[in-house]
C-alpha cells in the first residue's frame, strides 16, 4: 500500500521544515563567528591604541611646552576614544554575539519536536505496511484486519496531531526568527552609530588640540634654548681658557725660578 496523499503531504512539509532548520543553523552560525571576529578585531585596534597614546605621552615629555601641551591633550582624547571602542565591544558581545550563539540551544529544541514528528509518521508508516501485510495473509479474516485499521487510525491521528503541533511551533521559530534579527542587527547598527557619534565629537576636540599648537611661540622658545645653550657653552669655553692661561702663567713662573 502506498502511502496517502496526506502522508505524503505531511512528509515534505516535513522536509521543509527540516531544510529550513538547518539553514538557520547554519547560517546563524557563521553569522555568528563572523560578528565575533569583527568584534575581536575591534578589541586589538583598541589595544593598539592604547600603546600609541603611551608612545605620544612619552614624546611629549620631550617637546617645547606648546606642543607637549598639545600632543597630551590629543593623547587624553585618543584614550578617550578607546574607552568608547571598549564599550562597543562590551555592547556588541552583549546585544549581538550571544543572541546569535542562543540560537544554538533553540535549533537544538526545533530538532527535538522535528524527531518527535518524525517518530509518529515513522510509526504510522509501519502500521500501514502492518495492514498491507495483514490484509494479505488474512484476507478473509476480518478481526485481525480490523485491528490492524484500528492500529494505522490512531498511528495517523498521532502523526496529524504532532504535525499539527510542529506546524504551529515552527511557525512561531519562524516569526521570533524574523523578530530577533531584525533587533540584532538593529542593536548592531544602533551600537555602531553610538560609537562614531561620540568617537567624532572627540576626534574634533582630538584635532582642534593639536592644532591649536602655537608654532611660532614653541620655535621662539625652541631659539631661546638654544641661544641659552650656546651662551653657556661660550661661558664655560672662556673659563677653560682662561684657567688653561693661568696654569700657563704658573708654569712660565716655575720655570724662571728654577733657572735662578
Amino acid at each position: 500500500m502506498s502511502r496517502t496523499p496526506d502522508a505524503r503531504a505531511r512528509d515534505n512539509q516535513t522536509r521543509k521544515i527540516q531544510e529550513n532548520i538547518t539553514n538557520v543553523e547554519k547560517h546563524f552560525g557563521e553569522m555568528c563567528q563572523l560578528f565575533a571576529a569583527y568584534v575581536r578585531k575591534t578589541a586589538r585596534l583598541r589595544d593598539k591604541s592604547d600603546v600609541l597614546v603611551r608612545e605620544i605621552g612619552i614624546y611629549a615629555d620631550t617637546e617645547t611646552p606648546h606642543l607637549k601641551r598639545g600632543m597630551k591633550q590629543f593623547a587624553e582624547h585618543l584614550a578617550k576614544i578607546q574607552d568608547y571602542r571598549q564599550a562597543e565591544v562590551d555592547r556588541l558581545e552583549a546585544k549581538v554575539i550571544e543572541p546569535l550563539k542562543s540560537y544554538g540551544a533553540v535549533v537544538k529544541r526545533k530538532r527535538e519536536d522535528l524527531k518527535t514528528t518524525q517518530s509518529a509518521r515513522d510509526r504510522e508508516a509501519k502500521q500501514m505496511a502492518q495492514l498491507e501485510r495483514t490484509r494479505q495473509r488474512n484476507p478473509s479474516d476480518r478481526q485481525i484486519i480490523s485491528q490492524a485499521e484500528s492500529d494505522l487510525q490512531r498511528a495517523t491521528m498521532d502523526a496529524t496531531r504532532t504535525t499539527k503541533q510542529l506546524e504551529e511551533t515552527i511557525d512561531e521559530f519562524e516569526k521570533q526568527k524574523i523578530r530577533d534579527i531584525k533587533k540584532i542587527f538593529g542593536e548592531f547598527v544602533t551600537v555602531e552609530m553610538s560609537f562614531h557619534a561620540k568617537a567624532l565629537e572627540v576626534y574634533t576636540l582630538a584635532y582642534q588640540s593639536i592644532q591649536s599648537v602655537d608654532e611660532e611661540e614653541d620655535l621662539e622658545q625652541q631659539r631661546a634654548s638654544s641661544w641659552q645653550t650656546r651662551r653657556e657653552e661660550e661661558d664655560d669655553e672662556e673659563v677653560d681658557k682662561d684657567e688653561s692661561e693661568v696654569e700657563e702663567d704658573e708654569d712660565e713662573e716655575e720655570d724662571t725660578d728654577d733657572e735662578h
